[in-house]
């Protein structure tokens, strides 16, 4: 079987970025050193704004896609959203990518409890889609109602830029399925990776779409260094975070991936576990890792963030990396 070439993504945040012109070099860097995105994703504990900082750095580059890995859907409305990310896409000259997702961290800045979050999440999206397309939006459902509105921008992409939908759960991956134009998942195995793949392009066939339509990303922290065990102590503390929290059903990560024991806490968590859900090693063990996730279906790998986040990891990533995949057949 013939595989596609992989692009490579890179997100824009980390403690060493803590200034937005930090963040803008480190785009700027990565577009030089051939990455073909960058990416913010969107907490309201972040230190800088999604969409904001996206802006920014599409002034200054010009051939990096710019997008959200991901966007949490029930804290935006709807024709705000629509309007920014307009702009956003005039600006870039077309190379805004939308992630999008139903959000699990920021209900705390809302004061209230977001209730049906994924039902909440559709309609946003749907009604978004709306503003991006039609001179006028009427339209009446369980979350928003609309009379005769309208906004004053359209995406420089017609009909709308790419929505990539991040999903983990049977619903999520519906949605993904139906009306993505890319499916988002993370932190897990290759094998993994491969069964939620093969239950979204089913789903997709149901729908009458084809699979071709639908972009398969992989997003997680990756960490890259001459030395394995430099590459572990940067990775670590993310994986064992994530693994420990995705352990226990639903989610049922320990068991998938073979353990009897669902770990609690994030010492607890094998290293055996970490070397299959991630990518991260010296060059050779990255350009391994990666492999693998090709062979499972993946096309697009977010680097979300790479560590440590350098201009010496960017500049080895695609050195090492990019480069080795750029004629991968």
């Amino acid at each position: 079987m013939e595989l596609s070439k992989p692009r490579f993504g890179v997100g824009l945040f980390d403690r060493s970025l803590s200034t937005p012109e930090a963040i803008v070099n480190f785009a700027l860097t990565a577009e030089k050193f051939g990455f073909d995105s960058v990416w913010m994703p969107d907490h309201a504990f972040f230190p800088f704004e999604a969409l904001t900082t996206l802006t920014a750095v599409a002034v200054k580059t010009r051939n990096v896609k710019v997008g959200t890995c991901v966007i949490d859907l029930n804290r935006r409305h709807p024709a705000t959203l629509a309007q920014s990310t307009s702009t956003i896409d005039i600006i870039s000259g077309g190379r805004f990518i939308l992630g999008v997702g139903k959000g699990v961290k920021n209900e705390p800045t809302y004061g209230v409890r977001v209730h049906e979050q994924v039902s909440r999440m559709l309609e946003i999206l749907k009604i978004t889609k709306m503003f991006w397309t039609d001179p006028v939006v009427n339209y009446r459902g369980s979350f928003y109602t609309f009379e005769n509105a309208s906004i004053g921008t359209r995406p420089l992409q017609k009909p709308h830029p790419p929505v990539w939908v991040a999903a983990f759960g049977p619903r999520m991956i519906k949605i993904a399925a139906e009306i993505g134009d890319g499916f988002i998942t993370q932190n897990m195995s290759p094998e993994m990776y491969q069964e939620k793949l093969n239950q979204l392009r089913e789903t997709a066939k149901k729908a009458g779409r084809d699979r071709k339509e639908i972009t398969a990303v992989f997003s997680a922290p990756m960490s890259i260094s001459l030395e394995r065990e430099a590459a572990l102590m940067q990775i670590e503390p993310w994986a064992r975070d994530f693994l420990s929290r995705y352990a226990k059903p639903p989610w049922s990560f320990a068991e998938k991936l073979g353990y009897r024991t669902q770990w609690t806490k994030p010492e607890e968590v094998p290293i055996e576990a970490i070397d299959r859900c991630y990518i991260f090693g010296t060059p050779d063990e990255c350009v391994s890792k990666v492999d693998k996730y090709l062979k499972a279906g993946v096309e697009y790998f977010i680097c979300l963030p790479l560590l440590p986040a350098t201009t010496d990891s960017l500049k080895l990533f695609s050195k090492k990396v990019i480069e080795y995949f750029k004629e991968y057949r």
